[in-house]
């Protein structure tokens, strides 16, 4: 196997779908964000545009910078705070709905960081714990 590829383990497979769909979530929530054609509702849009994609590609794929550098991504806590930071709110309606998954799943993963004995989702992450 290439350095970087991820090998998906059986108990890892509910939490890369949540990250995908939560993620897939906020790529649609950006696009929406383009519709108003100002920058105020650009911005917003542009880092959930950034973030989702950063996030689904790092799902298959992980170059050891990210590793070395991003090591709190690969725990509940960390992924429960990010998607809990990435707040996709605007004037539509789907953007109270993406917002509404992001807060439900980080709280949950900040829920299972205190309630869980593997402190780590991701079985292959490299980490070397």
């Amino acid at each position: 196997m290439k350095p970087g590829t991820v090998k998906i383990g059986a108990r890892d497979v509910v939490w890369r779908i949540i990250n995908f769909v939560v993620s897939a979530l906020w790529i649609v929530a950006a696009a929406f964000h383009f519709v108003d054609k100002t920058f105020q509702s650009a911005m917003p849009g542009i880092f959930l545009l950034v973030v989702g994609a950063a996030s689904i590609v790092c799902e298959f794929y992980r170059p050891s910078a990210i590793l070395n550098n991003c090591y709190f991504m690969w725990n509940f806590m960390g992924r429960g705070i990010c998607k809990i930071g990435c707040v996709a709110m605007g004037y539509r309606t789907i953007n109270y709905v993406v917002s509404g998954f992001s807060w439900f799943f980080g709280l949950l993963y900040i829920i299972l960081w205190f309630t869980s004995f593997s402190l780590f989702p991701v079985a292959n992450s490299g980490l070397g714990y």
